[in-house]
């Protein structure tokens, strides 16, 4: 894989919208990156809007064009588009740990399937940054795929809605320049696409999935599940990215798909 291209621009309503763009004139298999100073329709999960102010934040896209799919098998085929999910919240978790001292780099963490979170002064787990995986289809051929990163550096006041959950690298103790973030999320992104591209080749990607689920820990851990009662128990990452659970009343296994519908009771 070659070196990422970066491509900035000082506004733009959508880095994913304007990666899908650059990517159509771009060699096959060869990613790219967009980067913005302010981003003004920024898209989130389940339709969310991305929310943040100019200059004080990360908002950066990743974009691919895909050749001939490399496995005719639809599982295959599901793995491999998930795996730019998990590829996506590694590499941000990974450069936001580079900005902490070593003893302290567990402090950032995943929460499923994509979101990083940190502890701040107080103790409480805040939201710092958040992953959106586009796919284009043709068909039932996946023809591009785009990695939405954005990270809150320095912004330090959010909308009443988010304020609970939601904070900043800045908030959080870690003062540093919205340009040395995007200097390593770029270089951790170049990492994890080197690793998937050598991975791909061999047609698995279990050494990507095994690393995600590693950092996000919920091995056996008791969750809550939007719209059922009792506690459940994590078992695993399948092969689509959905979370097996299991309860812990009756033992009935759920496949738990959206991150939102899901709590750790031991956070």
């Amino acid at each position: 894989m070659r070196p990422l291209q970066r491509y900035h621009f000082p506004e733009l309503p959508s880095t994913n919208d304007k990666a899908k763009e650059l990517s159509r004139k771009y060699a096959l298999n060869e990613f790219l990156a967009v980067t913005t100073d302010l981003q003004t329709s920024g898209r989130g999960r389940n339709g969310k809007v991305w929310l943040g102010r100019a200059n004080e934040n990360v908002y950066c896209s990743l974009a691919v064009r895909h050749g001939a799919a490399s496995t005719n098998n639809a599982q295959g085929i599901a793995s491999n588009l998930v795996a730019y999910q998990a590829l996506g919240s590694l590499a941000a978790l990974q450069a936001v740990r580079s900005f902490l001292p070593p003893v302290q780099r567990q402090s950032a963490h995943l929460k499923y399937p994509n979101d990083v979170y940190l502890l701040n002064a107080a103790g409480e787990r805040k939201k710092v940054c958040g992953v959106l995986v586009e796919h284009e289809f043709v068909g039932a051929q996946c023809v591009g795929s785009i990695i939405g990163i954005g990270i809150n550096v320095r912004q330090t006041e959010f909308p009443a809605e988010l304020a609970v959950k939601a904070s900043s690298l800045l908030a959080c103790g870690i003062d540093v320049d919205v340009e040395e973030v995007t200097a390593a999320l770029l270089r951790e992104s170049e990492k994890y696409l080197e690793l998937y591209a050598q991975i791909s080749r061999s047609t698995s990607i279990h050494a990507v999935f095994t690393e995600w689920w590693q950092e996000l820990a919920l091995e056996g851990v008791r969750v809550a599940v939007s719209g059922t009662e009792g506690a459940w128990i994590a078992l695993r990452l399948q092969d689509d990215g959905s979370l097996l659970v299991r309860s812990e009343e009756n033992g009935a296994l759920r496949v738990v798909m959206n991150g939102d519908s899901l709590v750790r009771l031991d956070w």
